[in-house]
């Protein structure tokens, strides 16, 4: 029985990534072609890079929010037992979802800065983002339950030790002349993935991706 219970699981847990690869496929070649190659220069490898990881943090804040505003749909697409328990959890995840929206944004204007957005409006929305980040997660900080923290502590934990070896292993090679550093844009998004992969691994080591 148990056996049975892991396989279609497993299974729920395959198509739920394929779909969302689908829709993430989908969104991301409508965006880059019309918001992408109008705004921004996507020859630009680190312009390509902040522009996906504007993407993927918008959609996962997106379907974390429309999750919260719908539980009855949510619950079909998001990883939880039941509607209700997105009725419980609302708190906690609309900010989450809001702070994930306003990161993907940061990005997304970084990216699109000198093309499509002036860099003065885009110092201010980037600005007004972070600045929104905080206070928005400072905020949501009283709705985190132990386990909330536990996994809070273990994700920065490994984006610290991750951060540490990949871009102090980079900066100590560029310094020495081996490989060309890279830029502050792709430096900023590659950081802000690092930290979405790192919260990934903390939460998958304690088997929260499977299926309920």
């Amino acid at each position: 029985m148990s056996a049975t219970m892991d396989a279609r699981k497993m299974r729920v847990m395959i198509w739920r990534m394929l779909a969302g690869a689908i829709v993430g496929a989908v969104a991301s070649l409508l965006f880059f072609k019309f918001v992408g190659e109008p705004n921004m220069d996507l020859k630009n490898p680190s312009v390509l890079i902040a522009a996906a990881c504007g993407i993927v943090y918008l959609l996962i804040g997106l379907m974390v929010a429309l999750g919260v505003a719908a539980p009855k749909t949510g619950a079909h697409f998001l990883n939880v037992e039941d509607a209700d328990e997105l009725r419980e959890e609302r708190p906690k995840l609309r900010t989450s979802a809001i702070a994930t929206i306003l990161i993907g944004v940061f990005v997304l204007v970084l990216a699109m800065a000198g093309g499509g957005i002036d860099n003065q409006v885009a110092l201010a929305i980037a600005a007004l983002c972070l600045i929104a980040v905080v206070a928005v997660t400072a905020a949501g900080v009283k709705q985190y339950d132990e386990l909330t923290w536990q996994l809070t502590r273990e994700a920065s934990a490994y984006g610290f030790y991750a951060t540490l070896v990949l871009f102090g292993g980079w900066a100590a090679l560029a310094h020495l002349g081996y490989v060309p550093w890279i830029s502050p844009l792709a430096f900023v998004s590659l950081l802000i993935i690092l930290q979405l992969l790192t919260a990934f691994i903390a939460v998958g080591r304690r088997g929260m991706l499977m299926p309920r």
